[in-house]
C-alpha cells in the first residue's frame, strides 16, 4: 500500500498553524518515545524502490540541550524489476546524539548525528548488515508540555561496501515521560 506523503504534509502544516502556543518541553532527565512514519530514498546502486519506514525512537534528555537516542525501523519493499522485483525485508537502527539548537516558544530546532547499520533480507533468507553514519536536521513542535510533532530530514550514508548514500524524512509524534 503506498502512502500519500502530500496528504500527510498538509495534515502537518495544518496542525502546526493552528497549534496553541504551548512552552517547548524538552528538559534533563526526561525520556521521550517518538512513534513516526517516514519516506526512505535508496541510492539508486541499491536497485530497490523507495518506501515508507515506520520508526520508533527512545530518547533520554542529557540536558535541556543534548539527548541520546536509538531508534528501529522496519524495511518492507521490492527490488527494482530491472533486479528481480523480489521482496526485501529488514530493519534500520540507529544510536544518534541530538543537540537543540535553541527553543523559540513551542518550537525546538535540532541536529541530529550518529551510527546506524540497515540490515536487509534481499532473498527472505541470508541478512546483509551495512553500518552506517547518518546526519540530519530537525524540530519538534510542542502542543502541550508533553506532546510534540516531530520532523526531520536524515542523510544515511553507509560506510560498509560501495558507499550508498540514502535519505529519510520522518514525521511522527513524540511523548514526553519523567521530569
Amino acid at each position: 500500500m503506498k502512502t500519500n506523503y502530500k496528504s500527510q504534509l498538509v495534515i502537518v502544516l495544518l496542525a502546526l498553524l493552528t497549534a496553541s502556543h504551548a512552552a517547548a518541553g524538552n528538559q534533563a532527565g526526561a525520556t521521550t518515545l517518538t512513534l513516526a512514519g517516514a519516506y526512505y530514498h535508496f541510492a539508486s546502486s541499491r536497485h530497490l524502490q523507495n518506501t515508507s519506514l515506520p520508526n520508533i525512537e527512545l530518547a533520554y534528555d542529557l540536558t535541556d540541550r543534548w539527548a541520546l537516542e536509538g531508534g528501529v525501523g522496519a524495511v518492507n519493499t521490492n527490488q527494482q524489476p530491472s533486479a528481480g522485483g523480489v521482496g526485501v525485508h529488514g530493519f534500520l537502527y540507529t544510536a544518534d546524539a541530538i543537540y537543540r539548537c535553541f527553543k523559540h516558544e513551542k518550537f525546538e530546532p535540532y541536529v541530529i548525528a550518529g551510527i546506524g547499520m540497515l540490515a536487509l533480507k534481499p532473498n527472505g533468507m541470508d541478512s546483509t548488515h551495512q553500518g552506517n553514519i547518518n546526519a540530519g536536521v530537525g524540530t519538534q513542535v510542542f502542543f502541550t508540555d508533553t506532546i510534540a510533532l516531530r520532523g526531520e530530514v536524515r542523510d544515511l550514508y553507509t560506510t560498509t561496501g560501495a558507499g550508498k548514500n540514502d535519505y529519510m524524512i520522518n514525521f511522527g509524534v513524540s511523548f514526553l515521560m519523567g521530569k
